[in-house]
């Protein structure tokens, strides 16, 4: 199919998980000056974020990089960000010298990121539902044993530019929160991200480990 951008929506920002991401779960411990700085930088980004997302489905062969796909039938690959202000006004506000509320920025454009991720999910969720089809768990490069340098296929058969996203010859993506990801849609998907492969994975400190 011919890639489908898709902008113009909004998500949700979990506090809780934006005070997860910056160990403070524990309410016991609450410092008013943390809160405040939670409180504007939250008030903050959702005047920053703007969510696009670009997406495609092709068949697991095609996929330019590697055989990884090889015999899944159908693939959808995604590329989706929170767009560059926020990461713009993290570096204005390190440069001040203003590193609490840049830390808390950050780390709310990471939670961002990953429920722009989570609504392009649903809408391929939602795609192969509407041909009577499941989808698998997203798996995305540089977690578990796919490796970053794979990002480049999925670069190949996705029009970033469209969505204002690049990619670097270290394979980062510009701006930094952006997601990619893979998801097999079929009657029966393979299982392409569980506790297992977070389990399996290197990155021991992970925010997003399942385990």
């Amino acid at each position: 199919m011919e890639p489908v951008v898709v902008e113009g929506f909004e998500v949700e920002i979990d506090e809780s998980e934006v005070r997860r991401l910056l160990r403070m779960e524990d309410t016991t411990r609450r410092n008013e000056r943390v809160e405040k700085a939670i409180d504007d930088m939250l008030e903050l980004a959702r005047k920053l974020v703007e969510p696009k997302g670009v997406y495609t489905v092709v068949d697991g062969s095609d996929f330019p990089a590697s055989d990884r796909f090889e015999g899944m039938g159908e693939v959808a690959f995604c590329i989706c960000t929170i767009g560059p202000a926020l990461e713009e006004e993290v570096s204005r506000l390190s440069e001040e010298r203003s590193m609490l509320e840049a830390v808390v920025l950050d780390s709310i454009g990471s939670v961002a990121a990953e429920s722009v991720a989570e609504y392009m999910d649903r809408v391929i969720q939602e795609y192969a539902h509407g041909r009577g089809l499941k989808t698998s768990c997203r798996a995305s490069p540089g977690y578990g044993d796919w490796d970053v340098s794979e990002q480049r296929g999925i670069f190949e058969l996705l029009p970033a530019e469209r969505i204002g996203v690049g990619l670097t010859e270290s394979y980062m993506m510009i701006p930094r929160k952006s997601v990619s990801f893979a998801i097999n849609i079929a009657e029966r998907p393979a299982r392409m991200r569980s506790v297992d492969s977070c389990r399996n994975c290197p990155i021991k400190d992970c925010p997003y480990r399942l385990i």
